[in-house]
């Protein structure tokens, strides 16, 4: 019997291969994110407005940074909670307290992992060949086994158990923490607020509606209502103030084109400038301009800058100011349109359809009573005054707060549509992309790629694993974006809404993105026929690729631990656009714009953590190294997001810590 021309390969040489392909992620990612990190410490000296812009405040405005390269690191450490709570919110320090969580839940569980399962592992598994060392048992077992063992179900409870018994110590620390917060904010008027939609025609004028809930004082033991708001349809209105902003911006670019900016002329007055320039007068019958134009129209003259002083420039500069005309005359009609649209709107609601929307709010003289409120059904009709609390002001989306009912829902189902086909299309990328990337697909290209890789470790490993995870990591980084503007066209009408939204489905992406379609895409195209003749063999067709998969899940951690969060500090997405931006500003305003810092988004910061989180929990007994990996990704979470929270990003809206607890719910249920 002719031996076989392939021999079985040996597990314990498969998985010491894993561990190279781990170091030269590692050396990648490292690469990246090192960079990062030492052009961030120089450039925070250059620009410290744009790299901590939340020590401008004038309230609540973080401690600043010391002048020594890494001194950033300790103050940001050593920040205490209630200076992250005072100046950056209760979301973000719960936030904060999750990534901490997770560390110490990961740190414990993989000493249970390396101290227990692996040895166990080590001793017991006879897969392996009997002339395997010590080491490579204990390299193997620590890297992932393809062969499970009754201790590998034990430790799978035991990770459930620290599961629970962290995220329940956790949810009543939350808990606590948002009662005294809530409570210290109780005589605020949005936590004495709610919102009220679909107000039935009846009730469409402030007087009715304050009428009706006041006849329901007695009943549901509410508290006097204090005052009733009913948002008016103001399409048309925010229609033009857009063009009234339009007209402002280019007075303002003109004026600083003649004037410079600064203005260094002698005997400049900005303040009588601009009231000569935004204050309403007649026009002359002669000149068709006021003579409070003509004053500015001198003025600027006057003050311009020395290169409209010669001949030339004195063209140029009359060419200029006859055009400041039309704009001035533009700007006062639709400042004027604004005015009276404005008189007309908001002087009395009598509850005519066009005047007033089906959406309001009602104060309440406390708390208790808006809460009670927002559970009570006051009308009978379905669909109808349906009662909720209100959100914050500026956490308000006002472009769908007019929306009726019907149009939200409407608006809701499509983009549940959108959404689906958007998730079908990815994937389906997705799945051709692990395909491709792959050694064996790039060898109809490469024909001596493969015998190259064999020979360096180096680039099997980045052919292997380094590039699946670079380009899908690229791929995802869109998504949120897209998710955000078909939250947005779905009619939602609160800012934190919106980004709860964007997390979960963004969440759910990612999950059969990366986890599942990662894992077994290569199995369902050599395979395709049998799992559609038997859809039954899908469950075992998981069961046995996702051992193998492991690899490229630690490289996953590895690039996004070591290199992305450093990128992230570094804000190369929003700072090279604002540099670009600044090169063509003119106005005071436009460079305000241009250095202008970023808001919060948890869409975006949350998701990778928490499939961080999944990825973890799906290894816990099969690869326990992938604990001392999330560990380590965590506390370069931790680290990073407080100093972005507390330092660069400035609060879109607070939720008292709400915002939490969907995320808990979908670390828990995954």
């Amino acid at each position: 019997m002719s031996p076989s021309p392939h021999p079985p390969a040996d597990p314990a040489r498969e998985y010491l291969a894993h561990a190279s392909d781990l170091l030269t992620q590692t050396v990648f990612a490292s690469l990246i994110g090192g960079s990062a990190f030492v052009a961030f410490c120089l450039l925070r000296f250059r620009w410290p407005d744009v790299y901590a812009p939340r020590t401008r405040l004038l309230f609540a405005a973080p401690m600043r940074l010391g002048k020594t390269l890494l001194g950033w690191i300790s103050m940001t450490l050593n920040t205490r909670d209630y200076d992250i709570l005072y100046s950056s919110g209760l979301d973000s320090l719960l936030v904060l307290r999750l990534f901490k969580m997770l560390a110490a839940l990961c740190t414990t569980a993989a000493v249970v992992g390396l101290l227990v399962v692996v040895p166990l592992k080590a001793v017991l598994d006879d897969s392996l060949p009997p002339q395997t060392s010590l080491y490579q048992r204990l390299s193997t077992a620590a890297l992932g086994s393809e062969h499970p063992l009754v201790v590998h179900f034990a430790c799978a409870y035991v990770f459930t158990a620290l599961v629970y018994f962290y995220f329940a110590r956790f949810a009543y620390q939350a808990l606590a923490l948002r009662w005294h917060y809530l409570a210290r904010l109780r005589h605020t008027r949005p936590a004495r607020s709610i919102m009220v939609t679909g107000i039935p025609a009846e009730l469409a004028t402030e007087a009715a509606l304050k009428r009706h809930f006041e006849l329901h004082t007695e009943s549901c033991r509410l508290g006097a209502v204090e005052a009733v708001e009913i948002v008016p349809r103001i399409a048309k209105l925010g229609a033009v103030v857009r063009r009234r902003e339009h007209f402002l911006r280019a007075i303002e670019e003109t004026t600083s084109l003649v004037l410079g900016n600064p203005c260094t002329a002698v005997g400049y007055d900005r303040e009588h400038l601009v009231s000569l320039l935004t204050t309403h007068h007649s026009p002359g019958p002669a000149t068709g301009f006021s003579d409070a134009h003509a004053e500015a129209l001198q003025l600027l003259r006057l003050w311009s800058l020395p290169k409209f002083k010669t001949v030339r420039g004195e063209r140029r500069l009359a060419y200029v100011l006859d055009s400041l005309l039309p704009t001035l005359r533009n700007f006062h009609h639709a400042d004027g349109v604004v005015r009276e649209a404005r008189r007309h709107w908001f002087s009395s609601y009598d509850g005519r359809a066009e005047r007033s929307s089906s959406v309001g709010f009602v104060t309440f003289a406390d708390a208790a009573s808006a809460h009670l409120a927002a559970q009570s059904f006051t009308f009978a009709q379905p669909f109808q005054l349906r009662t909720e609390l209100a959100p914050e002001p500026r956490d308000v989306y006002w472009d769908n707060a007019a929306l009726p009912l019907s149009n939200r829902m409407m608006r809701g189902t499509v983009a549940l549509a959108t959404y689906t086909l958007m998730l079908v299309y990815w994937l389906t990328m997705a799945f051709l992309l692990s395909t491709l990337v792959s050694i064996e697909s790039l060898k109809g290209y490469f024909p001596h790629l493969p015998e190259l890789a064999e020979r360096n470790k180096w680039l099997r490993g980045l052919f292997q694993y380094t590039t699946p995870t670079f380009v899908l990591s690229l791929m995802n980084a869109a998504v949120p974006y897209i998710l955000t503007w078909i939250a947005q066209a779905s009619g939602i009408q609160s800012r934190s809404l919106i980004q709860k939204s964007v997390m979960q489905r963004y969440f759910g992406f990612l999950i059969a993105n990366v986890l599942l379609i990662f894992t077994v895409s290569r199995t369902m195209l050599t395979d395709y026929e049998k799992w559609i003749e038997n859809p039954a063999l899908i469950p075992k067709l998981f069961a046995t690729n996702l051992p193998k998969a492991a690899p490229f899940f630690m490289d996953y951690i590895i690039l996004y631990g070591l290199g992305y969060y450093p990128l992230q500090l570094l804000q190369i997405g929003s700072i090279v656009p604002a540099m670009f931006r600044r090169m063509v500003c003119h106005t005071p305003r436009q460079f305000a714009d241009a250095l202008r810092p970023n808001s919060i988004d948890w869409a975006y910061i949350l998701p990778q953590p928490m499939l961080v989180f999944v990825i973890a929990a799906t290894y816990s007994s099969l690869a326990p190294l992938i604990f001392v990996l999330a560990a380590i990704y965590y506390v370069i979470a931790y680290l990073v997001t407080k100093y972005l929270v507390y330092y660069v990003y400035a609060r879109q809206f607070e939720t008292a810590g709400e915002f939490i607890i969907p995320v808990l719910k979908l670390l828990t249920g995954s």
